[in-house]
């Protein structure tokens, strides 16, 4: 669920790129969450037909997703099925990212490549016909463009950078009680199998079309281009289906609708971050075989947030290494040995030895960096000392100048400083063991800290955000003039806006590779932050119950003296 300064921020970007109509139906969605047209036009109180138009914008833009469902009316009444309507908080917070996905298309395709990408970033959802003519719109208008234009096409779909569009609006069934999962029992009776997906999540999956489908390209000679590499053996019967709309005529290219594949262009970034912290924490080599091995399995990946890459055998390994010319130089030692810092234990797949990287232990190494980044830089290194011990500790503890190296007195304000502004966790206990004593124990909980930096990261962007907004607002008649007029006073006033508004954006995208660790690629995910957690407790009890588990040994050593 998104956070406050979250629903903020995505608002903010609906409002400056659409306007502020589009923007008050997508922060009713945000807010209210799911809702019919009739709620919406009731909660934003605006006439019918301009609350549809914003909702058709939305929905051309990727940013709402409608679905239909039945809806139960009364005793001896026929149920009737209605349509709703939910924000993706998710693809609205992409729209930041639009440089970034162009910026992968032009290094690992061409400029042709990321002239149509960057189509259908600014217009959402397109034809082909309708990709091909304004490609062409930019060119000579030469015969031969065409084909090149289809082949530059066809390239971003082989790279899933590029897929169809999502049903418009799929039906939901109504969920049979054994749908529902149930609990494990035995030792983790306390674990789900799985979470119960939400009516949204539910809808989102309802509308994605299959991957034999997803990466088709269907050319005017009737002939089907299949982008959908290593497609399993269960997807067969989903691609004769496919063959089956293709000869009934159902699949035409002028009526597929095709758009950015966002979930890809994560899944790039999600690499790029564990690359980029292996070569700091590690070595050049280590970052270079993770770098191997990810680009081996990316075809493999069938979701973004995975915990383990896909099992590799040595040879596959290597082979992957020598084709990148920094990896040339290394020998099938060095790959071993960098195997072995990134903890990579030999498994067997098959007849050979496989290594995998546990990704999830990388996200969450960058994760802990950067809020310890930010203790440094707000606190000061003794909370910077005393959080790092107790984020490494997987239970309560009391500190104690031992322990911090930090004076008594400085540490209780360090702690009541950082409890505060919710970096920590603390709990009273009471004991009555020979004589009345309380306690203040204290730690890291950080699922739920991970909620609340992400918070502070939203609001921080919508600063910048909002920063820039306002400095583009106060010269907008500076940018304007022609350029053969901005001299003097007036080509000072424009210089300085353009350095302003590269400091400004530069730093806003460097905040959002953060963001990035910790919405998108986490492994957590974003919790509600509109009510303020009321974190502390008491506990009470004889000390033997509430000891296992929780105390320092200090505070054990004293129980036990009384």
């Amino acid at each position: 669920m998104a956070t406050q300064y979250g629903v903020q921020l995505a608002v903010h970007l609906i409002s400056s790129h659409f306007g502020n109509l589009v923007a008050k139906v997508c922060d009713c969605l945000l807010r209210k969450g799911t809702l019919t047209l009739a709620n919406i036009i009731r909660f934003t109180e605006l006439p019918p037909q301009q609350v549809k138009s914003c909702i058709l914008v939305l929905i051309q833009h990727n940013c709402v997703q409608a679905y239909a469902m039945q809806q139960e009316v009364g005793f001896g009444e026929a149920p009737r099925v209605i349509t709703q309507y939910t924000a993706l908080f998710y693809n609205i917070l992409h729209r930041l990212r639009f440089a970034k996905f162009l910026a992968i298309v032009s290094e690992e395709l061409d400029k042709e490549c990321e002239e149509i990408l960057e189509g259908l970033l600014q217009h959402g959802r397109l034809t082909l016909e309708q990709i091909l003519d304004r490609a062409k719109s930019n060119q000579s208008g030469e015969p031969v463009v065409q084909d090149a234009l289809r082949e530059s096409f066809i390239k971003l779909v082989r790279a899933r950078f590029v897929e169809r569009c999502p049903a418009p609006e799929p039906f939901l069934a109504p969920q049979s009680k054994e749908e529902t999962p149930a609990r494990k029992r035995g030792a983790k009776s306390a674990k789900l199998v799985e979470g119960p997906q939400t009516i949204e999540q539910r809808a989102i999956a309802a509308a994605a079309p299959m991957d034999a489908k997803r990466f088709s390209v269907i050319m005017n000679t009737g002939t089907d281009v299949d982008d959908s590499p290593n497609v399993a053996v269960g997807e067969k019967r989903k691609q004769d289906a496919l063959k089956l709309d293709k000869e009934s005529g159902a699949s035409c290219e002028k009526d597929i609708l095709w758009r950015a594949n966002f979930e890809e262009f994560v899944r790039r970034l999600r690499h790029k971050a564990c690359i980029a912290n292996v070569k700091t924490r590690l070595d050049d080599g280590a970052a270079i075989v993770l770098s191997a091995m990810l680009e081996a399995t990316r075809s493999e990946e069938t979701k973004v947030k995975i915990e383990n890459s896909v099992p590799l055998s040595m040879d596959t390994i290597f082979e992957g290494v020598m084709k990148s010319e920094a990896g040339r130089s290394m020998t099938l030692e060095r790959v071993r040995s960098s195997l072995i810092q990134l903890g990579c234990a030999p498994g067997v797949r098959g007849a050979a030895e496989s290594y995998s990287v546990d990704l999830k232990n990388i996200i969450e190494l960058v994760q802990n960096d950067e809020v310890e980044s930010i203790i440094l830089k707000r606190y000061g290194k003794e909370a910077y000392r005393i959080f790092r011990l107790l984020s490494k500790s997987y239970h309560l503890l009391e500190t104690d100048k031992d322990t911090t190296f930090v004076e008594k007195k400085d540490t209780a304000k360090i702690l009541y400083q950082l409890w505060k502004d919710e970096y920590l966790q603390m709990e009273k206990l009471n004991l009555h063991a020979g004589r009345q004593s309380q306690f203040q124990l204290w730690k890291v909980t950080k699922d739920t800290l991970w909620g609340h930096v992400l918070n502070e990261m939203y609001h921080s962007a919508l600063n910048l955000s909002l920063r820039v907004a306002y400095e583009l607002e106060q010269e907008q008649e500076i940018i304007q003039l022609p350029r053969e007029k901005r001299v003097g006073a007036l080509g000072s006033r424009f210089e300085r806006l353009r350095k302003v508004r590269i400091l400004l954006e530069s730093s806003l995208m460097k905040l959002d590779d953060a963001i990035m660790v910790y919405n998108d690629v986490s492994l957590y995910g974003p919790l509600n932050h509109n009510d303020r957690l009321t974190i502390p407790t008491t506990t009470e009890g004889t000390g033997e119950e509430v000891i296992r588990d929780c105390l320092s040994i200090s505070l054990i050593n004293e129980v036990a003296k009384s």
